[in-house]
């Protein structure tokens, strides 16, 4: 009996069969201008209703066109029109090869196009002009002309586009200030598996992606059916580079400065494709490597169902971040209708991280005599992330339209490094705790929940603008931590291993001309993908006798790192408190020459042989089989209609564990449900400058990993227990878009548009305090469905050069845009709030300069807050702060093949803020990351 996987692959080989036979006359080609295809290019035949574009490869084809003499037109904006006389005999298939325009000229002595950054802007303009559906395109030389070192910081510049950052680096991508899990995010059309530290939703972190793969970005606002629409905010697409027209070589060297950790960074870039003289075979290798030494400050305000703070967190962070990305591509021409490929990529983010975490315990707060502990944690871990992919496809040229299949298979890890060894390769870290030290009870109160620590008596205000009065808590103003007097407390070990594999992802389209104004379009889509997630916390105490102090190991102590200079952005002075830490060297001694002194202490511990850790310890097998149906109809010379409909089936079991009468016992869960999709599109241009575009569809959302585990695991450390629910239903959303567009004829645009999602079952975390084995105040947090939910807004945007202007000032130009947005979700409660990770408002501001070889760009990015968790009541909603940041990037042609560039990233320096309620005067978490540069050239043959 066959499978699934098997029927769909011999329907789609029947098909292929099926049509590659009977040839009828065709033209096809490739446009480009000096070495770069272009695609979105405008091709059609004078006098006959026959037009098309060409893809992202720069190729088109026309079918079925009778035997005679025409002319072919391509038009491109931003060049001058190529007209070329061709004659077509019967049976014939014309290849015209490559096709090159050419920019206009005012005179022989003046190109009007002076640089590459008007080149690259109109390639993805053209892109964006000739789409159907409402779509924003970014090409890889205008990635370039900013400082943005991954896959994720390439689309902060889109307009309803941000981004959630990790250590001050682009991480996650969000569409109209929707969660990112509700994003669907994809390389070549194909959704990446995930794997991260914490992280356990669908959202994929491209942070291991590096922008010198990239070609071009698709950000699709409204989807079609021919494309996966498990996205509600809308999906985001990276194409990566393909082999190119002729032999190319281009290598870029940096190095650069970070002013917080007062080190270096350095990046190496190298490409090197082409093809054979007969143009049939083409490769392609790229590799991009960028080494940055980083450095963090961050203070957390730990709160527990009240106002006061339970537990201040100094931490202070060094390390060295390591981006490996490879991508290599084949191409193979077998025919001039037949083409095959062969893709591969690697990409790797290791992260050799340093930690010092303070922790000031006013809940350990004595009033006998005003002392509380301090705690010191040193930690030493190495975060790798890992991802390979493989894909075949090929593209087929048919008489009346053309087939691609691809089969592809993808595998995502996220593992520690061998810290302290290769037995124990975890989150590594060892506390000591000083007790007895002095703090000012002016700052202290109980109010029923122990002692806290109350900035101000209006509700444990703090202000982190004030860093005298919000780090003034220790009696002693000379106060500094002392090895001598801090007792070694406990050894941990946290491990997590996630790796998530679609073990094959098999599509297939087929598109079939019908006649001149009709366009049908169907295909097939198959993943099978399977996800393990293992996860420990092991704790040990000194066993037996007095345990150690941190002084006894002075050979291995040592000055923390940066420590005068924790936030010294704040002015702050916190950090001459810190005394000696371990080395890292000290760290690994620990455990080597203690291990038979150490005892594992249960309760403390996290993991599955302690009936612990349910939560985290989970398998997730998921099977998608999508299909899809479609047409595109052009009503007449201006208006286009493409309308469809696509069935996505899954089939998910979880398998997990539950405690049952005191007994770890394994459960499983199932969930099956097919999302019926339909999706409408309406073209209409207006003039040759001019686009009105409407949508409406209908797209849905997956639960997120984490949240379909069966178990739930109680954080000590945060004092919080995290659940999930097997049963959630997927999130649908009717989608509808209004988006007007008009291209000036300078390469720009000037955009605008509303859009509305009317959605049913959102996935929120609903939180509460309670008890959890005889502990008060404990924050419980587990998904839920909540009632339905919508969002509004308004987009608007342009991109306008000042060449209309006298003189210098013409050299000019500026990108603009925003999105403002609202939207109301109830929960189970009755509470209404805003969608969890909408924010209210974003703005993108550029200013550019280009005159020649020489091109400058200043980038300021907003993002406004929104909040992550809702609560019962506002007070203990969380909040992801407000954002902004101003990025410099600039290049000089110094000559053909030589190019000298400068990157300035995070010039305001403004911190990165979670905190309670809608205001920020109750701060959960503070981050600065510091002011990066970066200098070097680039080489191109």
């Amino acid at each position: 009996m066959k499978t699934n996987l098997e029927k769909l692959l011999t329907l789609a080989f029947v098909c292929l069969a099926l049509f590659v036979s009977a040839q009828k006359q065709l033209i096809i080609g490739t446009v480009f201008d000096d070495a770069q295809p272009l695609p979105g290019a405008s091709v059609k035949i004078n006098g006959l209703p026959k037009n098309t574009a060409t893809d992202v490869d720069g190729k088109f084809t026309i079918n079925d066109i009778k035997e005679g003499h025409y002319t072919l037109q391509i038009s491109y904006i931003g060049y001058e029109t190529s007209d070329i006389a061709i004659d077509i005999k019967a049976g014939e298939t014309l290849d015209l090869g490559a096709v090159k325009l050419s920019q206009p000229r005012k005179n022989i002595d003046e190109v009007v196009v002076t640089g590459t950054l008007k080149n690259t802007e109109a390639r993805a303009l053209n892109l964006q002009k000739n789409a159907v559906n409402i779509t924003n395109v970014i090409a890889s030389d205008g990635i370039g002309k900013l400082p943005d070192r991954n896959a994720a910081e390439t689309v902060q510049r889109v307009q309803g586009v941000s981004i959630e950052r990790d250590q001050g680096e682009g991480r996650f991508v969000s569409l109209r200030g929707l969660p990112p899990f509700w994003a669907s995010t994809t390389i070549n059309g194909n959704r990446l598996p995930t794997a991260e530290e914490e992280t356990t939703s669908r959202a994929t972190a491209f942070d291991f992606f590096p922008t010198e793969l990239i070609s071009y970005v698709h950000v699709n606002k409204s989807f079609t059916p021919d494309m996966e629409a498990d996205g509600i905010g809308g999906g985001v697409n990276f194409i990566t580079k393909t082999p190119p027209m002729k032999t190319e070589f281009k290598a870029t060297v940096g190095s650069g400065y970070n002013a917080k950790s007062d080190k270096g960074v350095y990046n190496l870039g190298l490409l090197y494709g082409g093809r054979t003289k007969d143009k049939k075979f083409g490769y392609l290798f790229n590799v991009a490597h960028f080494i940055r030494n980083w450095s963090t400050d961050n203070f957390e305000a730990r709160r527990s169902g009240d106002e006061g703070v339970f537990r201040m967190e100094l931490r202070d962070y060094n390390g060295v971040r390591k981006t490996t990305g490879v991508n290599a591509a084949f191409e193979y021409v077998l025919s001039p209708k037949n083409t095959f490929y062969l893709k591969g990529m690697y990409g790797t983010l290791s992260d050799d991280e340093t930690h010092y975490k303070h922790r000031i315990r006013f809940d350990k707060f004595s009033s006998a005599n005003n002392t509380a502990r301090v705690e010191l944690q040193n930690i030493h871990n190495l975060l790798i992330t890992e991802l390979t992919s493989v894909s075949l496809g090929g593209v087929h040229t048919l008489n009346k339209g053309k087939i691609d299949w691809d089969l592809s298979y993808y595998d995502n890890r996220f593992k520690y490094g061998n810290i302290p060894d290769k037995q124990n390769n975890s989150y590594y870290v060892i506390k000591y705790t000083q007790s007895g030290v002095g703090i000012n009870s002016d700052y202290i109160s109980n109010r029923g929940n122990g002692p806290r620590a109350y900035w101000k008596a209006d509700g444990g205000k703090l202000d982190y603008k004030n860093p005298d009065a919000l780090f003034s808590f220790y009696s002693d103003p000379g106060f500094k931590m002392d090895a001598s007097q801090m007792r070694f407390t406990d050894l941990e070990f946290y491990k997590v291993f996630v790796e998530e594999k679609d073990k094959i992802v098999a599509a297939f389209n087929h598109e079939i001309n019908t006649s001149d104004k009709l366009t049908l379009k169907y295909g097939f889509k198959y993943r099978d993908k399977e996800r393990n997630a293992r996860f420990s916390d092991i704790f040990y105490n000194w066993n037996g006798g007095t345990a150690p102090l941190l002084s006894d190991y002075s050979p291995y102590i040592t000055t923390q790192p940066n420590g005068p200079k924790y936030l010294s952005e704040m002015n702050a002075h916190i950090g001459n408190t810190f005394g000696p830490v371990l080395s890292t060297t000290g760290m690994d001694q620990f455990w080597f020459q203690n291990q038979g002194n150490l005892k594992i202490n249960p309760a403390d511990s996290e993991a599955l042989e302690y009936n612990k850790a349910l939560g985290r310890n989970f398998d997730v097998f998921e099977k998608h089989a999508d299909a899809y149906g479609m047409g595109t109809y052009k009503l007449n010379d201006k208006i286009i209609i493409l309308g469809g409909i696509r069935l996505s089936n899954t089939n998910t079991k979880v398998k997990g564990y539950n405690v049952i009468d005191d007994v770890l016992t394994p459960v499983e869960k199932t969930k099956n449900y097919l999302a019926v999709l339909p999706m409408l599109h309406v073209k209409y241009t207006l003039n040759d400058k001019t686009n009105i575009r409407f949508a409406a569809t209908r797209t849905f959302s997956r639960p997120n990993f984490g949240d379909l585990t069966p178990g739930g695991t109680y954080i000590e450390a945060d004092n919080e227990f995290k659940g999930g629910n097997p049963d959630l239903n997927p999130t649908y959303s009717l989608n509808f878009d209004l988006m007007g567009e008009y291209y000036f004829s300078n390469v720009g645009i000037l955009s605008g548009g509303v859009f509305y999602k009317s959605i049913t079952d959102p996935i929120f975390q609903d939180s509460f305090i309670g008890n959890y084995n005889g502990m008060n105040g404990v924050q419980f947090t587990a998904p839920n469905n909540g009632k339905a939910a919508w969002l509004g807004g308004i987009e608007l945007g342009t991109t306008k050069r000042f060449d209309f202007l006298p003189g210098f000032l013409q050299y000019f130009g500026t990108q603009v845009n925003a999105t403002f947005m609202t939207s109301e979700m109830e929960k189970p409660s009755g509470r209404k709030v805003a969608l969890p990770y909408q924010a209210k408002e974003l703005y993108n501001v550029q200013l550019f300069f280009e005159k020649k070889g020489f091109n400058a760009r200043l980038a300021y990015n907003y993002k406004g807050k929104y909040a992550v968790e809702y609560a019962e009541d506002d007070l203990n909603d969380s909040y992801y702060g407000k954002y902004s940041s101003l990025d410099f990037g600039g290049s000089y042609q110094l000559t053909k093949h030589l190019m000298l560039y400068a990157d300035v990233n995070n010039i305001l320096n403004k911190p990165l803020i979670y905190h309670f309620g809608k205001n920020e005067d109750r701060p959960e978490q503070v981050e600065y990351y510091g002011v990066r540069c970066n200098l070097g050239i680039k080489l191109n043959f």
